[in-house]
């Protein structure tokens, strides 16, 4: 017999998986938590322990957002190192863009996702767990493509990483928007970061 967490944790993950399959073939706003309970096979109240509608969309883009921060592999750090320099603000986007094509697979839902962020209603691994570990690894890009110190590659990576979320946010409010606009928004952003001598940053 399964224990009461094991039996928790299966009901989580039917419930998340009916909530993404469902957002995704009716959208966020058609979708309601009956729908999501019918098609998990739990009750409403099941649902409603996992999350409410917004706590659902967010709980779902994390998983896939965690999922893909967790498969990347940190090739563009050891390429930008091994290159002396390489093109700093591509290792950027290579880190980046596996969120931003997710972002891109489901606009409508992306949308919806930053709506809920922004009402601040529900956080999110992006702007929590996750966060410290992409700063980090934008970290290690600043400090292989420019000479600046332990100290300035953290302050130009958290700068850099701001910048994406700013940007981020921006693309999504935009219906139509594509990938492009994003990824030279990003790029335009980490430009000057990358070429500004130390001094020019601290000033």
């Amino acid at each position: 017999m399964p224990t009461r967490a094991e039996s928790r944790d299966a009901t989580r993950a039917r419930v998340l998986a009916s909530s993404r399959r469902l957002f995704e073939e009716r959208g966020f706003n058609a979708t309601t938590i009956k729908d999501i309970a019918a098609d998990a096979g739990v009750s409403v109240g099941s649902v409603m322990y996992v999350g409410d509608k917004s706590g659902l969309l967010v709980a779902c883009f994390d998983e896939r957002i965690e999922a893909l921060h967790t498969g990347h592999p940190p090739t563009s750090r050891t390429q930008v190192r091994s290159e002396g320099g390489g093109d700093g603000a591509q290792a950027i986007l290579d880190i980046l863009s596996p969120f931003i094509d997710l972002f891109a697979s489901s606009p409508d839902l992306a949308r919806s996702y930053g709506a809920v962020l922004i009402s601040g209603a529900h956080s999110s691994r992006v702007f929590s767990e996750l966060r410290e570990e992409l700063i980090n690894e934008l970290q290690d890009i600043f400090a292989a493509a420019t000479d600046c110190s332990t100290t300035a590659a953290k302050q130009r990576a958290t700068t850099a990483y701001l910048a994406y979320l700013g940007a981020l946010l921006e693309w999504v409010s935009i219906p139509g928007a594509g990938t492009d606009a994003l990824c030279s928004r990003v790029r335009d952003a980490v430009h000057p970061l990358l070429t500004a001598s130390t001094e020019e940053h601290n000033q």
